[in-house]
């Protein structure tokens, strides 16, 4: 722990009284004012299109993952400028999304990431004078929010990790609060706002040996994870069924029961090979197979850029890439049962069926996503992630696919501040001035994509992971260890998340990465409902957080469909909004505009006219 004691208590006292969320018109970080994606005051159409309720669109120079942020009357967006190597934000005028100034840094070294996870992942943070946005290796940055001019810059060091990063800033008082990582040296680091100077620093707390070998949720924490009997061991390593399985299902499974039977399974091997044999020549090579495996089988929500992790708006699902160039060539060999160097339908069908009566242990008569996981991880070689090409950084990072890319959040317990943030194997409470370490939880664990939510009383930590995820919520407070004391409930198999929920009226909201969406009991963790949402699209995987605006529910897909849906002990769908334009970004709400960031174009909607 490093401090700096020239920060005065009244000093933090007077930054503190220009809250974030003083003013409701205001989006002015990840998930909005208080970080939990409510927008409290805000009425953002139901409705909306390219040719309903929009009030305009600006096209943006290349996809990117980070979410907008809204302040008086700009909007703002950090962007990767892969051909000129920079990384910059970009203001626009929120009411004509005019574009008003570009400032950023340039970064030529190459830096680890994954095809559909862009530089410039995290999303900005700003307090109306200062745009704050960490550029992830590229350093920490602050900028005038009126015209761009660079007020300071910060080299925290080099990140290095398989699927990339995603940090967002949060601001306390006169503290820009990083999670700096993923990486084997990620850190909480607090900058003085004023100099980017470095206030205090805190390592995550270490998990125990155990901790990283099993349980629930993203086994294996950061560099650990692989396959059976591989490094970092266990049935929940990182391999290709976490790639796979969800996407396998959600294209086999015809009733909607979220299990695929023999006959389903027969029939999506029918399907693929319609598919992959363009030329119905009745056979395809191994080359075809593994370039044409993208057609079949979308690029999967749990694979860096093919797959990677959210954080300020989390990475790509899609588009470029795909699971081909991972997952092919060992899928294709398995496959080829005569080993003649092509595949034919019957040789498809035939391994599927294998599979089938094989992986159904338990004689049920169906397969789950956690059967298709353990299945494909047994019967596939681990996809190589590393080498060149691993993304526009060149080769993968270190380490396995576990680590956290979660922002913390501020919430208030006990009569003081608490910095809330999700480690692999930890839930940490900090006091947010001092960087303190106040209290600490076990059973979460080790990849975590989501960041913590509170309301209703209930704090709640959730993890991801090839196995599926972990659930834990606590009551705020407490000091040492209160894995126990403070626990209300723990779920140890959840669908794996990587976008977060909301809280609202005594229920949590979630959606899974293969677009189920859930509604729990925020008390007891009972689930109330379970359902798929079915957009326009193939893409149906999301990556993105919830939003809550008027009692509704805003969920967009990566085929760019928006939902809106109810927030209530009931399902319903209220609207389904394809804007036609792939997206793994965060919604931004603010009095009665919704900015949509999109791989091609920022949108902004909205029932009419208003002032910023």
């Amino acid at each position: 722990m490093k401090r700096l004691s020239r920060i005065a208590a009244s000093a933090a006292a007077l930054y503190a009284s220009c809250s974030l969320s003083a003013n409701a018109g205001n989006w002015p970080g990840w998930r909005g004012p208080e970080g939990t994606g409510v927008a409290a005051d805000a009425r953002p159409p139901v409705e909306f299109g390219k040719e309903k309720n929009l009030r305009w669109r600006a096209e943006l120079p290349g996809p990117g993952n980070s979410s907008p942020i809204v302040w008086g009357d700009k909007v703002y967006v950090s962007q990767s400028l892969d051909k000129e190597k920079r990384r910059v934000v970009i203001c626009f005028d929120r009411s004509s999304g005019k574009q008003l100034w570009t400032s950023g840094v340039a970064y030529a070294d190459n830096e680890p990431t994954q095809e559909n996870n862009p530089y410039c992942a995290g999303t900005p943070a700003t307090d109306g004078q200062r745009v704050y946005v960490c550029f992830g290796s590229a350093g920490v940055a602050a900028y005038d929010a009126a015209d761009g001019k660079e007020a300071w810059r910060r080299d925290l060091g080099k990140l290095s990790h398989m699927f990339g990063n995603a940090v967002s800033p949060v601001l306390h008082g006169n503290l820009c609060i990083v999670n700096f990582g993923p990486d084997e040296k990620a850190r909480l680091i607090a900058l003085d706002k004023s100099t980017g100077q470095t206030v205090w620093e805190s390592t995550p707390p270490k998990p125990e040996e155990s901790e990283t070998q099993q349980g629930p949720g993203g086994r294996g924490g950061f560099g650990g994870g692989g396959p059976p009997g591989g490094p970092g061991g266990g049935r929940g390593g990182f391999g290709p069924g976490m790639m796979l399985a969800p996407q396998i299902l959600a294209q086999g499974d015809k009733d909607g029961d979220h299990k695929l039977t023999k006959d389903e399974f027969a029939s999506l091997a029918d399907s693929w090979f319609d598919k992959l044999d363009t030329e119905k020549a009745g056979k395809v090579t191994q080359a075809e197979f593994t370039d044409r495996l993208a057609t079949v089988l979308p690029p999967p929500p749990d694979a860096g850029r093919t797959d990677g992790p959210p954080g300020g708006g989390g990475p790509r699902g899609g588009g470029r890439g795909g699971p081909g160039r991972f997952v092919g060539p060992g899928m294709f060999t398995v496959a080829d049962r005569d080993k003649d160097g092509s595949l034919t339908r019957i040789e498809l069908k035939n391994t599927f069926a294998t599979w089938a009566a094989d992986w159904d242990i338990d004689k049920a008569g169906h397969l789950t996503e956690e059967k298709l996981r353990d299945g494909l991880n047994t019967a596939l070689p681990r996809p190589n992630f590393g080498g060149p090409g691993g993304g526009p950084g060149g080769r993968g990072g270190r380490g396995g696919p576990g680590g956290s890319w979660s922002t913390p959040l501020l919430v208030r317990a006990e009569g003081h501040d608490e910095l809330i943030a999700v480690f692999p194997n930890r839930i940490v409470g900090y006091d947010p001035n001092t960087g303190k370490e106040l209290w600490r939880s076990k059973g979460i664990g080790g990849t975590i994509y989501t960041s913590p939510l509170y309301g209703e009383g209930a704090l709640i930590g959730m993890s991801s992971g090839m196995g599926g995820g972990a659930a834990i919520a606590l009551k705020p407070g407490g000091t040492g260890d209160v894995s126990e004391s403070q626990r209300l409930w723990k779920q140890d198999r959840v669908k794996s998340n990587m976008g977060s929920g909301v809280i609202h009226s005594g229920l949590l909201f979630t959606v899974s990465q293969d677009g189920i969406a859930a509604c729990m009991d925020v008390k007891t963790g009972q689930t109330k409902w379970e359902e798929r949402l079915k957009g326009s699209g193939s893409r149906g995987s999301v990556w993105s957080s919830l939003l809550l605006a008027d009692g509704r529910i805003y969920i967009p897909n990566q085929a760019g469909d928006v939902f809106v849906i109810k927030a209530g002990p009931v399902f319903e769908v209220l609207a389904t909004n394809a804007l036609g334009e792939s997206t793994n970004a965060s919604l931004a709400a603010s009095n009665g505009s919704l900015i949509v960031r999109t791989d091609k174009a920022l949108w902004c909607f909205g029932g009419g006219a208003e002032k910023p």
